[in-house]
């Protein structure tokens, strides 16, 4: 019996230090998907991307998505999450150059679903994460409370 345990205890602490690794830390307090906007500094693409995400709040909840900007210039994100180090390294993980507007789809698994360069459309996100079989699984048990 105290065999069983040890070596599902060890099963455990694996995942879960997979995931500490693949993923940013404040998705283990409540898993989520998230759009990182890295941009080179605070500007029109950056209100446009806020109005965006503003707009359509109802469709990102729904999604359990969080939006997150990564202001490269002044090495700081939205949310007050990142020390300036992380931002780099997701920089790099990312490969995002510092010039760049860019938007990273990261699912709950902490993996890269997809990418826009510029500016996000609001529909093509919506499809691309509806497609995702963590999705359809939340749709089936919590049905959709939004629509575009």
């Amino acid at each position: 019996m105290m065999r069983t345990l040890s070596h599902f205890g060890l099963a455990a602490v694996l995942v879960f230090s997979s995931q500490v690794v693949s993923y940013p830390f404040y998705g283990l307090i409540e898993p989520h998907r998230t759009l990182i906007f890295f941009t080179p500094r605070f500007d029109e693409k950056v209100e446009a991307f806020e109005r965006l995400m503003l707009v359509h709040s109802c469709q990102l909840d729904d999604r359990d998505l969080h939006p997150l900007i990564f202001n490269m210039q002044e090495m700081s994100d939205s949310r007050g999450l990142f020390s300036s180090q992380e931002i780099h390294k997701l920089r790099r993980k990312y490969a995002i150059e510092t010039d760049q507007h860019v938007a990273v789809l990261i699912g709950k698994d902490g993996s890269e679903k997809f990418r826009w360069q510029q500016s996000v459309n609001i529909n093509e996100l919506v499809n691309v994460i509806d497609e995702m079989p963590m999705r359809k699984a939340e749709m089936q048990r919590r049905g959709n409370r939004c629509s575009i």
